[in-house]
């Protein structure tokens, strides 16, 4: 363009505002995982535009940033599903060791 204006890419910008929402919802396991794979392609997408068209050089820094919280965001959400499962299957063996004691204590009765 002549006037020196820069063009925005709307694939950068969606990319951020997906990376963020991918960061709070990653605390909801796999909602954030899904969302924050969508906001990297969107990232990787908007950067093959961007160096198709350097008029839009505007919003790289968009797309990075919603490269990069898009891969937050997916981590999180991973490492959230992964503490639930940890969790529980802590949970299920304490049940499981505490049902066993008390078997043992109730026939030590008899």
């Amino acid at each position: 363009m002549t006037d020196g204006t820069q063009k925005k890419n709307g694939l950068a910008l969606a990319s951020m505002i997906l990376g963020i929402i991918s960061i709070v919802l990653g605390f909801f396991g796999l909602l954030g995982i899904i969302v924050g794979i969508v906001a990297v392609i969107l990232a990787v997408v908007a950067k093959n535009q961007i160096k198709a068209d350097p008029s839009m050089a505007g919003s790289a820094g968009q797309a990075k940033g919603g490269l990069i919280m898009g891969i937050i965001g997916a981590v999180v959400g991973l490492v959230m599903i992964l503490l639930t499962i940890w969790l529980f299957t802590a949970a299920a063996n304490s049940f499981e060791d505490a049902a066993r004691q008390y078997e043992i204590e109730l026939n030590e009765l008899n």
